[in-house]
């Protein structure tokens, strides 16, 4: 009995994705320090508040998309990873299809709470923000909107795992909207559209069958490689941007310690795209990038107020 216990818990730790989350908390953790080194009228609680919300409409958004890929392409992805796929293939005997409705439920309402006491603490546009990202999150896979069956799906992850999570922690912490708020997401948003990129390449047949026409699937695997390497040069390019115009500290200029990582994922996908199994460890790398980047930009800001 144990056993089943301890095999349902993992599965759910599966079905969530919640080792993923850095992909969102760790966007919003930057955009928290940022506004406690830049701005005044720092509020720790409201910027807790709303870490908090992001980090359950990412969960929100995870299992409602499983929910709705379930009898899509998850059903005949022949060759899921443990960073794409879907969940499905790994815990379909211990959860259910509805197990995931459920979550994406409770997780949504627990983010929606977390709102509405912001809303109540004087930040009452913060629903609306919430509402947008949770919008992304429901229709990225939603029939008959389906954004990531348009093409639209990687700006789409590109906006919400970027910009608006930074505008939304910079509202709530200082009470006002400034521009720096979403700019300073944009260099994450991009790293991120990478992940999702990357994790396209293994889905390419599955989601080409079923008619999940993303824009790795309309370029194929071979050019989108180009592209991999685009958002990639674009992620240093948009640091290099926000130092010089003083969003971004000159310590965030230690982003350039990642460089050999880039070069070893990005070598990696090059000699791998085609190859669902051979390309996983470009695919962790990308991960392994997004989190060290933003944890080194995040440090670059503690750095600016103490040294």
């Amino acid at each position: 009995m144990a056993d089943v216990a301890i095999s349902k818990n993992k599965s759910y730790i599966i079905g969530t994705r919640l080792p993923f989350v850095s992909a969102s908390v760790l966007p919003a953790i930057l955009g928290t320090f940022w506004c406690w080194v830049y701005g005044s009228e720092f509020h720790l609680i409201h910027a807790l508040l709303g870490i908090l919300g992001v980090l359950f409409l990412h969960l929100g958004a995870n299992t409602i998309n499983d929910y709705f890929d379930w009898d899509m392409s998850d059903k005949i992805n022949k060759f899921p990873t443990p960073f794409s796929g879907g969940s499905r293939s790994r815990i379909e005997n211990v959860l259910s299809k509805k197990a995931f409705l459920y979550m994406a439920i409770l997780f949504f309402l627990i983010a929606f709470g977390a709102g509405g006491i912001l809303f109540v603490m004087d930040r009452p546009l913060v629903l609306l923000i919430g509402t947008v990202g949770g919008l992304c999150g429901l229709l990225y896979s939603m029939q008959p909107f389906s954004l990531q069956s348009r093409g639209i799906g990687e700006p789409i992850i590109f906006l919400a795992f970027g910009p608006l999570i930074t505008l939304g922690i910079g509202y709530v912490a200082l009470g006002v909207f400034k521009p720096e708020f979403f700019l300073i997401g944009i260099p994450n948003g991009l790293v991120v559209a990478n992940i999702l990129w990357i994790n396209e390449f293994p889905d390419y047949e599955a989601d080409e069958n079923s008619g999940k026409k993303n824009i790795v699937v309309r370029m194929g695997t071979s050019n989108a490689r180009y592209g991999y390497i685009a958002l990639e040069s674009l992620f240093y390019i948009s640091v290099f941007l926000l130092v010089i115009f003083r969003i971004y500290p000159l310590w965030s200029l230690l982003i350039l310690l990642s460089i050999p990582i880039a070069i070893k994922t990005t070598v990696h996908m090059w000699k791998n795209h085609s190859d669902p199994v051979a390309i996983v460890p470009a695919q962790a790398g990308t991960i392994q990038f997004q989190m060290i980047t933003a944890v080194i930009v995040t440090a670059s800001f503690i750095a600016e107020k103490f040294i």
